[in-house]
């Protein structure tokens, strides 16, 4: 799940909003497909529908919920609010998840522990992907002419990407700067203590950013690097306290649903290998069995 729709997600579980769900097949390139390019020319996730308007990005999503669902529970900072937390929010739109997670595959020195689904097939896969995708997206162009302007920028985007990513310079540019965020983020969350969520006693959309930056960082395997071992107690704290939140448990997917995801994420050789292990352990087993 990536994570400005993992934003959306968990702001429409905060303000009990029902949304039907439709999962769209990354792995197949499906949102560069006809049909969602015509919701979202740029072929980028989340996208919002309702009724015949489609509101395109977590940004202008999470502020069409606020708009047009104000009887429901509001997620914006409070008048009374820290300034900085405003200048906090600003940081967290602008900072590049997507490269931070694809260099993260690059750069596995950077890791300690990766999760689930991040683990060493299915990040193996991405890059992979990852590595043919400006080709991919030159294809579709000649097939969806009416969107080729957009997929050609997306292109040539991923082109410069992929090579400033190469370098481990840049990455551990991009970690320090994310550490410094944290730093800052660490020392108003010092201040607030007492309080559950980074505003006061009620969930804002400061802390779904945020809740979702750390969750992402979590599963990649770059807590230690960033929080843990006393490194930033009180951002320790606080993402202790977010993770067993109902709303927050309830955007995650189930054991079943990453099951399939690294299953279909896993290479073919990857799987003759496990097929030829659980094989190998049933004769093992049916022969032990005998004896």
């Amino acid at each position: 799940m990536r994570t400005h729709t993992h934003t959306v997600l968990w702001a429409l579980a905060e303000k009990d909003i029902q949304f039907t769900k439709y999962e769209v097949d990354v792995a197949n390139d499906e949102h560069f497909s006809e049909w969602f390019l015509e919701l979202n020319p740029r072929g980028e996730l989340p996208v919002l529908q309702k009724g015949l308007m489609i509101v395109p990005g977590s940004g202008r999503i999470l502020d069409f919920l606020e708009e047009k669902f104000p009887a429901s529970k509001s997620l914006r900072l409070p008048l009374t609010a820290d300034k900085k937390l405003a200048s906090l929010k600003t940081t967290l739109d602008k900072l590049p998840i997507g490269v931070l997670t694809v260099g993260s595959f690059l750069h596995p020195n950077s890791v300690v522990s990766p999760k689930s689904p991040f683990v060493q097939p299915v990040r193996y896969t991405i890059l992979e992907r990852d590595e043919s995708v400006s080709s991919r997206l030159r294809s579709y162009a000649e097939s969806f002419p009416a969107f080729s302007n957009v997929l050609l920028k997306k292109a040539e985007f991923h082109e410069r990407k992929r090579e400033v990513l190469a370098s481990s310079q840049y990455y551990a540019s991009l970690l320090a700067g994310i550490d410094d965020f944290l730093a800052e983020v660490e020392t108003l969350l010092a201040k607030v203590s007492t309080t559950e969520w980074i505003a006061g006693d009620s969930c804002t959309l400061v802390d779904i950013g945020l809740g979702c930056l750390l969750y992402r960082l979590y599963v990649l395997g770059l807590e230690d690097r960033f929080w843990t071992g006393g490194k930033k107690p009180a951002l320790e704290k606080y993402f202790r306290r977010i993770l067993p939140s109902d709303n927050f448990q309830s955007t995650l997917p189930t054991k079943t649903t990453l099951l399939k995801t690294i299953w279909l994420n896993t290479p073919s050789t990857y799987k003759a290998g496990i097929a030829a292990f659980s094989f190998s352990s049933m004769i093992i087993g049916s022969t032990l069995l005998k004896r």
